[in-house]
């Protein structure tokens, strides 16, 4: 299954709050060897629609969706501690 950044999006607005999202946008930048600054300086969600658009592509956003809703359905924050 391949995603866009507004379905990613989509689902942290309704699912996870600004703070989840941010700890999301530092845990793509780790994982994608960026800088989180790169994602500019905007709110939470702006920042993570702009490391899932730039950062990931078609494969990684869907399964980086799919395994977001696992874990939000499982009860587990969005971002491993």
């Amino acid at each position: 299954m391949d995603a866009s950044a507004d379905d990613i999006v989509t689902f942290c607005r309704e699912a996870v709050g600004d703070a989840d999202a941010e700890r999301l946008v530092g845990w793509l930048a780790w994982r994608t060897g960026r800088n989180q600054a790169m994602a500019g300086a905007g709110p939470p969600m702006d920042r993570l629609r702009h490391a899932t658009e730039h950062w990931l592509d078609d494969e990684r956003r869907g399964r980086l969706l799919r395994w977001l809703r696992h874990r939000v359905a499982h009860g587990l924050p969005p971002v491993p501690g």
